[in-house]
């Protein structure tokens, strides 16, 4: 008696597909622990801090050389009294200098209308500056020509209607690039600085993150205003 053949496989039925539903739960497992571990954003600012010069080739990786062959930053960075004395407008026309500040801890925020991570951190450096004025914390924002098309109107609008109480500094880098160039930083948005009594920029905060970076600044702005000596 003849024995009934078994039917062959289909050619790729017993492959199993790569994304299997216990695949796909751990990456989100995976994905969603590096959100809440890491959580840093930033944008790409318009303006290049440190553009190459003239004769230099257009390479990327020149003008902005890995942060492993970069110099160690100094102990101690001084802001020049050159640009503590520079004259500064303010979004409603105001003038004023850093060295307005010098009896206070400064907080200085470099920022735009249209960056995500710049307009999740507003609601922050609100609550700090309402926290720590009294105790003698200036907050200024600086919204810069370049990353704003050149329209005050609109960043001013912006900046009411998110009832923001700090001055917003309205310029043309003549700020924004000494500070970043002090810190070897990036062209990017969010940064933060905050400078104590004596102009000594005492920490650096570049994009944001909703988990460690109010936490990490309040802690700066704290040991700012302890400071032993300082009025």
């Amino acid at each position: 008696m003849a024995s009934a053949k078994k039917p062959m496989p289909k050619s790729g039925a017993s492959k199993k597909p790569f994304w299997t539903t216990g695949r796909a739960a751990l990456t989100l497992i995976v994905v969603g622990l590096l959100v809440a571990l890491g959580g840093l954003a930033s944008c790409n600012s318009s303006e290049v801090t440190n553009p190459p010069a003239a004769n230099a080739p257009a390479n990327k990786s020149a003008a902005n050389p890995p942060s492993r062959t970069a110099p160690p930053l100094p102990a101690v960075i001084n802001l020049p009294q050159e640009v503590r004395d520079q004259s500064l407008k303010t979004l409603d026309g105001e003038s004023l200098k850093l060295a307005d500040y010098k009896d206070k801890v400064l907080v200085i925020n470099i920022w735009a209308t249209w960056c995500g991570p710049c307009r999740l951190e507003m609601p922050d450096l609100v609550k700090i500056d309402n926290e720590y004025k009294s105790r003698g914390l200036v907050v200024l924002g600086l919204a810069t020509t370049y990353n704003e098309r050149d329209d005050p109107v609109h960043v001013r609008e912006y900046v009411r209607a998110q009832k923001v109480p700090y001055k917003i500094i309205w310029d043309d880098g003549t700020l924004a690039r000494p500070l970043v160039q002090l810190v070897q930083g990036r062209s990017v948005i969010p940064q933060s600085f905050v400078i104590s009594r004596d102009g000594r920029i005492v920490k650096h905060f570049t994009g944001y993150s909703e988990l460690s970076t109010p936490q990490l600044m309040r802690q700066a702005i704290e040991e700012a205003l302890n400071e032993k000596g300082k009025a």
